[in-house]
């Protein structure tokens, strides 16, 4: 086993260690307030806590599939899924999530949409994007999913004030640090990294970010919107 391999194993143990511990956490703290009354700022705290710690697990998640999309020999895991019930389970997910924040997810998707891609790639993608949008300052998204003859396509659409011109030109750079923001500036450039792992043929994954305006959506009038292309 090389040193790669070595350091991929530490960091996959270390990650699932401290995933187990969260989660041994959560329900310590479950089990705490039903034995006490709270104020509904107090709940609402509570929220934010679980959020917050929530957050931390898929962090930690995303930095191992990073790490991992780094290596050379790196490949998405596909199976046959359909759209419908992946983007449910992504809700699901994120339970915690709009509790603290009042996020509204909206799914739109026609059930028999399927295709092939690595769940848990696509997990982490969706996280990344669903956090950078409650960031941005969305409060609605939107999640639908749709095919044609090569690629599926999943389509996030929110309320926010949308992408600054500099990022629609498509291109990921890995960022810099900046402690006023508080970021790394990574997120999109691992993601546009793992989806590209998706291939067939000579057609592999790629995101497309795009603002919008539609006067016809009392919903989501406007906002960012993001293309997912996973080919079939």
């Amino acid at each position: 086993m090389s040193d790669d391999d070595i350091r991929g194993e530490l960091l996959a143990a270390s990650i699932h260690e401290i995933k187990n511990r969260l989660g041994l956490m959560f329900g310590e703290i479950d089990g705490l307030l039903e034995q006490v009354s709270l104020s509904d700022k107090q709940q609402q705290q509570v929220q934010s806590i679980k959020s917050e710690s929530h957050f931390i697990g898929n962090e930690l998640v995303r930095v191992l599939a990073s790490y991992k999309s780094l290596s050379d020999d790196f490949f998405a895991h596909v199976n046959q899924h359909f759209a419908i019930e992946f983007l449910e389970e992504v809700i699901a997910r994120h339970s915690y999530t709009v509790a603290a924040h009042k996020l509204n997810f909206v799914l739109d998707c026609d059930e028999e949409v399927s295709g092939f891609f690595d769940n848990g790639v696509l997990f982490v993608i969706l996280d990344t994007l669903i956090y950078n949008s409650i960031k941005a300052g969305a409060h609605t998204i939107q999640l639908s999913a749709e095919e044609d003859e090569q690629y599926l396509y999943f389509i996030i659409k929110d309320d926010g004030p949308g992408f600054p011109e500099d990022m629609l030109d498509g291109e990921f750079t890995q960022g810099s640090i900046t402690v006023e923001s508080h970021s790394t500036g990574l997120g999109l450039f691992f993601a546009n990294k793992l989806i590209q792992s998706h291939k067939e043929g000579d057609n592999a994954g790629s995101i497309k970010l795009t603002n919008y305006t539609d006067a016809d959506n009392s919903t989501l009038p406007s906002g960012a919107k993001i293309t997912l292309s996973i080919p079939l």
